[in-house]
């Protein structure tokens, strides 16, 4: 079964982990977002990806839709945790 990452009303961009530079979207996830997210504990994939990160967050390269960083969001939550997700 899917698992719905849809904001609530109080984001700016309708999916939540989603945010806007400028003219681009792009992701970001630490370990109290993944919670959010994905209603799980941070799993040992993506502690690794935390690690390797000086900011305490994982976050995505820039894409120039909503609906781009959304699916992008989407795979990389799929592939720390192997569950399925949408938006």
């Amino acid at each position: 079964m899917p698992i719905s990452i849809k904001a609530t009303k109080n984001t700016r961009t309708g999916i939540r982990g989603v945010q806007r530079y400028g003219d681009m979207y792009r992701w970001r996830v630490d370990a109290v977002r993944f919670r959010s997210l994905t209603g799980q504990d941070p799993t040992p994939p993506f502690i690794a990806r935390l690690n390797e990160r000086v900011s305490g967050c994982v976050d995505s390269l820039g894409f120039h839709t909503i609906e781009d960083a959304g699916d992008d969001l989407c795979r990389f939550l799929k592939a720390m945790t192997g569950g399925a997700f949408e938006y």
